[in-house]
């Protein structure tokens, strides 16, 4: 009775495809590829803003590392940007986002990417990294830039600066 089942067992396994095709039709994307970025941030943080009289309004100052250029507390010393850019207009009031698709970047070669930067909340805008603007931990900021694609991603900004 054994010797018939594992018979039974073996004769299944052993099945030709007979359908299947010689050639693969199947296009592999390649060249740069582009990150479509959207913002958000914990609503808590926006409830905490809110009782400091502060609004998660301003604009967005970031910079894209390659992955062998950061680690999970920030750039590396000497590091430079593969991109730098900024986005005005950014409004996380309602419920800390996520925004709709904000900025889509220049080419980047297919990688690992961090994407790093703060929200300039003062009135006027002087710049990131003040005291209470919300910011990007590297840690929950790294994405693969996929060949020849759009990659959508959300930047999320995890702290308000201290």
């Amino acid at each position: 009775m054994l010797v018939l089942a594992l018979f039974t067992l073996l004769a299944c396994t052993g099945a030709a495809d007979d359908t299947a095709s010689d050639t693969d039709d199947t296009v592999v994307p390649t060249g740069p590829g582009t990150l479509a970025l959207s913002f958000r941030m914990d609503a808590d943080y926006v409830a905490t803003m809110a009782e400091d009289g502060q609004s998660p309004i301003g604009t967005f100052g970031g910079s894209v590392y390659a992955e062998e250029d950061s680690t999970g507390v920030g750039p590396n010393d000497g590091a430079v940007a593969l991109l730098d850019f900024s986005v005005p207009g950014i409004d996380l009031t309602v419920d800390g986002g996520p925004t709709t698709v904000l900025l889509v970047t220049e080419a980047l070669e297919p990688q690992i990417v961090w994407v790093l930067g703060c929200l300039d909340v003062d009135v006027p805008t002087d710049g990131c990294g003040d005291v209470g603007d919300p910011i990007t931990l590297p840690n929950e900021n790294k994405v693969q830039v996929l060949a020849g694609t759009e990659t959508p991603f959300e930047v999320y900004m995890g702290m308000i600066r201290p």
